[in-house]
């Protein structure tokens, strides 16, 4: 399968089936979808065999092709676990209901007249299923053929034998604006979902995770860490008068490039904003160790800010008490914290209690 990286817009609208997160939102939309339409198709089929009379000039093999074809296609789909998955078992499905209709339509008098409004049926009906442009066109122009094949176009040499063909034509072209609107609201409905996500659990100057994902990963790191874990509030050092002094815009720069390198030196240990100028890092790791990351978080800050100004930043930290409300390693990081700005700001201090 293609994804945006690899090619053009055009392309990528072309032969779609997105990034792996992407895919997983699309399969669950379609895999419901695909079931109802696949299963309507069946029953359409069988409704319309029960009703078909004489039945005797019917090829019943075929018959029972076209059925096992369709069940078939109907369980693949079922059962599938991926988006690519569904349009392999898609594709099986429409195909065999095509066939199957075209064996109704072979044991009728008049065989030429049911291919427009079967292929229109069929076509239309299908467009939600497949992901891709390229894919649904494939099967839809398959589907024709099937159904057309030396029953189409009727009227040959007639003033109106280029009528059929028109209605051909209109149909896939119908199909396609559908499956390209089904396609564009799907992609548009999961951008969105996508940025309300971000904007719930992101923050949205910094980047960092916001207090509501920071203290969701703390308490999931309380019962799942198997090392010593250490609770780093982190809090700028006079960042009212940073504000004051040069107004809010250069504020939000200060809080920016901080937020880089708590981000930076934090790697894979959990890290966000709390709120304001107040930042937050959970450590996972020996006493040391930990204590040799906040004197390297308090360097680094002071020194990615020289020569334009002087700022800098100070450290409460406190165990994370696994057995202990998350709220009580936050009131001991805090306590440590104060210790920090009393001491004279731009250190670390460590709550030994």
């Amino acid at each position: 399968m293609f994804t945006s990286r690899s090619l053009s817009p055009a392309f990528y609208y072309l032969f779609f089936s997105g990034e792996r997160e992407q895919q997983q939102r699309f399969f669950k939309e379609l895999h419901f979808i695909s079931i109802a339409i696949l299963t309507f198709g069946l029953a359409c089929w069988l409704v319309t065999f029960s009703l078909t009379l004489p039945r005797a000039s019917l090829d019943h093999a075929q018959a029972a092709l076209g059925v096992t074809g369709m069940v078939l296609g109907l369980v693949l789909t079922k059962y599938a676990k991926s988006l690519q998955a569904i349009i392999v078992s898609g594709t099986i499905s429409v195909l065999f209901i095509a066939f199957s209709f075209r064996v109704l339509m072979l044991g009728t008098d008049d065989p030429a007249f049911w291919v427009l409004p079967l292929g229109v049926m069929i076509t239309l009906t299908t467009a939600p299923i497949f992901s891709g442009i390229a894919y649904y066109l494939g099967v839809s122009l398959c589907v024709w053929a099937i159904l057309g094949l030396g029953q189409f176009p009727v009227h040959a040499g007639q003033a109106d034998q280029h009528w059929p063909v028109l209605a051909v034509t209109i149909s896939v072209i119908i199909g396609l604006a559908l499956n390209i609107y089904f396609l564009v609201l799907r992609i548009h409905n999961y951008r969105a979902q996508r940025d309300l996500a971000t904007m719930a659990y992101k923050d949205g100057l910094t980047g960092l995770n916001n207090r509501r994902m920071f203290t969701q990963g703390a308490r999931a790191l309380q019962r799942t860490a198997r090392t010593p874990a250490y609770f780093l509030m982190i809090d700028i050092d006079d960042f009212k008068q940073i504000n004051d002094v040069y107004g809010h815009d250069v504020g939000d720069e200060v809080l920016k490039k901080i937020a880089d390198v708590i981000s930076e030196l934090s790697g894979e240990h959990l890290c966000g904003r709390l709120g304001g100028e107040e930042f937050a890092v959970i450590y996972l790791g020996e006493k040391n160790a930990a204590c040799a990351f906040a004197a390297q978080l308090v360097d680094s800050v002071e020194a990615a800010f020289v020569p334009e100004r002087k700022v800098s930043v100070s450290i409460g930290m406190a165990e994370l008490i696994k057995e202990a409300d998350l709220s009580h390693s936050y009131r001991r990081a805090d306590e440590s914290l104060y210790q920090a700005k009393k001491s004279g700001k731009n250190r670390y201090v460590l709550n030994a209690a």
